[in-house]
């Protein structure tokens, strides 16, 4: 549940604890798509069914210097950062983002290429959904493992996501662009947890 109030631990006004949005994993959203011909549009799939772990991975690349007024102190500059996620879980046949993913692995260069989308939720005390932010961009499916394992075990789904560049974001504040992340990516555990997204565009009247 989110809770972003203000505690008083003290009972005194001016000593204020923040207290943030402790998050559920599953309630962060992952899409992966096919560009139209165009370049304006995704065919987004939802990744969802039969995924089990999602582990994001941020790699710095870095230069090392000493500088003369460092005192002989080495210090690292990051030059660089590769954004990617580790997505594992059990073969979902059938399932269109699987399918789409497992279609690549025989491929090479940019048909390795799919766009790629978080949304980020939170839950209020109501239960109702808040769309917090938005990640998307272009991204490799690498390592894509389609099935296979113990006989008596699930066949295994697994694949790493990288960004081609770094990711647009759209934050908290910018009410325009959730809504329009939210009408091509609608909320599916609002479906899936019957309950509302405050933030979710309105039919027009």
């Amino acid at each position: 549940m989110a809770d972003a109030t203000l505690q008083s631990p003290t009972g005194k006004p001016e000593d204020k604890n923040y207290l943030g949005s402790i998050q559920e994993n599953y309630l962060d959203e992952y899409w992966e798509g096919k560009t139209s011909a165009d370049g304006k549009t995704v065919d987004w799939k939802y990744l969802a069914d039969g995924i089990t772990t999602v582990t994001p991975k941020y790699t710095d690349k870095k230069k090392t210097a000493a500088y003369m007024n460092g005192g002989g102190q080495e210090r690292n500059t990051v030059t660089g950062v590769t954004s990617s996620y580790d997505i594992s879980g059990d073969r979902s046949i059938g399932n269109p983002a699987q399918d789409d993913i497992t279609s690549m692995k025989q491929k090479t260069g940019s048909s390795r290429e799919r766009m790629f989308r978080k949304c980020q939720y939170l839950q209020g005390d109501d239960g109702d959904l808040t769309l917090h932010s938005v990640e998307t961009g272009m991204g490799t499916f690498t390592d894509i493992d389609d099935g296979g394992g113990a006989a008596d075990d699930n066949g295994g789904f697994k694949t790493t996501m990288s960004y081609n560049a770094s990711p647009a974001t759209i934050e908290p504040n910018d009410a325009d662009g959730l809504q329009a992340a939210q009408k091509e990516t609608p909320c599916q555990n609002a479906i899936i947890l019957g309950v509302s997204v405050t933030n979710a565009p309105t039919a027009s009247k």
